[in-house]
């Protein structure tokens, strides 16, 4: 059973998933979506249900470095070592810098794309292993 505190990590990753995707989904200039908010965004939520699954174990996870959260969640499950999962982690973590404004990195619709993927892939993996079924892919 999941603790309510668990459970509001979740629905914090769905919020940035929702986020994310409301953006990706705009029509009115598709030229001008705030591809750094989705990537942000992308990689929050997967950041949090990481977090939730750690916390779900009892553990006080911190951190942005998604490959070392996934690390952290492979102690308890070692198909958290699966090199998809750790792609995903991998890419998103190369974004934690976008929330800066220092950060230099010229990002397009296709990288934007690839990160909420990968978002809701990993949403999806977590979501299972918590005993919750997925969300956005069969």
């Amino acid at each position: 059973m999941l603790s309510e505190y668990c459970k509001k990590w979740i629905s914090h990753a769905q919020n940035d998933i929702g986020i994310a995707t409301r953006e990706m989904d705009l029509q009115v200039n598709p030229r001008h979506r705030a591809y750094e908010a989705i990537l942000y965004h992308s990689q929050q939520a997967t950041e949090k249900m990481l977090k939730a699954y750690l916390i779900n174990k009892g553990e006080n996870p911190w951190g942005h470095d998604l490959d070392s959260l996934r690390s952290s969640c492979a102690a308890f499950d070692n198909s958290f070592n699966g090199i998809r999962l750790a792609r995903h982690c991998l890419y998103l973590t190369s974004f934690v810098a976008a929330r800066y404004p220092d950060f230099t990195m010229s990002i397009d619709a296709s990288m934007a794309i690839r990160g909420l993927k990968s978002a809701k892939r990993v949403y999806d993996f977590v979501s299972e292993k918590l005993g919750l079924g997925k969300m956005f892919y069969p």
